[in-house]
This record gives C-alpha cells, sequence and structure tokens, in this order.
C-alpha cells in the first residue's frame, strides 16, 4: 500500500469514526441559555399545568402514531432559548398524537425532562 492510500484509509476511518459524534442529540439543547437556571421538575410540572405556560408556535410535519412522536418545525422555543427548527418531540399524553395531522398549525409548551424534549400541552392554533 502507497502512502497517498495508507493516508487516504487513515482519513476515511477518522471521518466514520467521528461523524456519530457530530449527530445532534437533544440533550445538547439543554446548553441553550446557560446563563439562565435550570427549572427544578416540580417547578417544571407546575409550569406545564398553569394557562401562562410559554406556548410556541409550530406546524406539524410528521406524525408517527406508533411512537406518539411529532416532529414540529417551530418558532423560538422561549423558555427553553432555543432557536427556531424543526425537530421531534414525545408527547407526555400518548394519546393525544391521534388528534394531529401534518400540516396542522399548533401552539405547545415543550419541557426538558432528563434530556429528552417532552410536550406537556399542545393545541391547535387558532
Amino acid at each position: 500500500m502507497n502512502t497517498t492510500t495508507s493516508t487516504l484509509a487513515a482519513f476515511t476511518l477518522a471521518c466514520s469514526l467521528l461523524t456519530p459524534a457530530l449527530a445532534q442529540n437533544h440533550a445538547d439543547h439543554a446548553s441553550h441559555g446557560s446563563a439562565v437556571p435550570a427549572v427544578a421538575p416540580a417547578t417544571a410540572s407546575a409550569a406545564a399545568a398553569t394557562p401562562g405556560a410559554v406556548m410556541t408556535a409550530g406546524e406539524i410535519t410528521r406524525v408517527d402514531k406508533r411512537a406518539s412522536k411529532l416532529t414540529i418545525r417551530h418558532e423560538d422555543i422561549k423558555n427553553l432559548d432555543m432557536p427556531a427548527m424543526t425537530m421531534v418531540f414525545g408527547l407526555k399524553d400518548s394519546t393525544q398524537v391521534a388528534q394531529f395531522n401534518p400540516g396542522d398549525k399548533v401552539r405547545f409548551h415543550v419541557q426538558d425532562e432528563g434530556g429528552s424534549l417532552t410536550i406537556t400541552r399542545i393545541e391547535r392554533a387558532e
């Protein structure tokens, strides 16, 4: 094997090992707004039940009924200091998944529950 082939093989191996490390996971979003103190779980639950909980506007792009997950193209999620993007969210109440279809405009409240972003409240936008 010549030097060029060896170098190319080493580079390819390094890239293939690095790629999974670059994949985005929901826990990475916990760093958004690190200057804002984290909400304790008991307080977070109370916030979701409060009528004044921060609601985020979005549009459902995919519904996974088996996994009870919604893919939503959303605006900034202010309570998590997260920029607008498209993401997959789990539903705290899995029975709600049947109420939604791709294209539905919604308002929702999402919380970081142990590194998993979960919708605790969702409603159709008017």
